[in-house]
């Protein structure tokens, strides 16, 4: 009896240990999955955000393409343009999002790789591209074509994460945010052609309008 005993308090000391090593390996393993989740939730967050303001520089470009009855297009117009971010962006903040629209050309008789800018607007939270050679940019593939005109639209958003700002904000060194930006052009459906051009050109609102055949004009007809 006394040897089952012993047995039975031998088992029961087991028991404890293991209840209490398996403790011990939770506790360790307990913050490498709040991480992973962090990490997961983080991520899926970010993409959501980034697929979402590629959707707005696609609608902003798409709408404006279209051009309006009349060139150039309305302010009114323009502004519901812009303002369509709201419901695009949506349930994303779009208060400190820039949207940046400019009606492109290639040149009629000189075309080049680098686009020209012929009117340009912006939200309150950018600058409009000033008219000439954007040398920062490229002629979109199948673009380059003498005498192409198209709208691009660029937006940018302070993207600032939910879950760990502060490894972000170590790892940025600033601000622990980080900034989304997104580009598309859009060949224009409206618009009206000029010279020579058979091409048509949309024309922005309230702008100093380029001929981006070379010379500066003022295309309010």
């Amino acid at each position: 009896m006394p040897v089952v005993s012993v047995l039975a308090r031998k088992a029961a000391r087991l028991r404890r240990d293991g209840r209490g090593g398996a403790m011990v390996e939770f506790a360790v393993i307990l913050p490498l999955l709040l991480a992973i989740w962090a990490g997961m939730t983080e991520v899926a967050h970010a993409i959501d955000e980034w697929r979402k303001l590629t959707q707005l520089a696609r609608t902003v470009a798409d709408l404006t393409a279209q051009g309006d009855t009349q060139n150039p297009i309305s302010p009114t117009l323009m502004n519901d343009i812009i303002a369509s971010a709201t419901a695009v962006m949506r349930p994303f903040d779009t208060s400190k999002v820039a949207i940046v629209v400019s009606a492109m050309g290639v040149d009629l008789k000189n075309p080049s790789p680098v686009p020209l800018v012929c009117s340009s607007v912006a939200n309150a939270n950018a600058t409009a591209r000033s008219p000439g050679s954007a040398a920062d940019l490229t002629v979109p593939d199948g673009y380059l074509t003498p005498g192409m005109r198209y709208v691009q639209a660029e937006v940018t958003i302070s993207y600032a994460p939910m879950i760990g700002s502060t490894l972000v904000k170590l790892a940025k060194g600033v601000s622990g945010t980080i900034t989304f930006k997104s580009s598309a052009p859009w060949p224009t459906r409206g618009g009206k052609a000029y010279g020579a051009n058979t091409y048509t050109e949309v024309v922005l609102p309230d702008t100093k309008h380029a001929n981006c055949d070379g010379t500066v004009v003022n295309r309010a007809s």
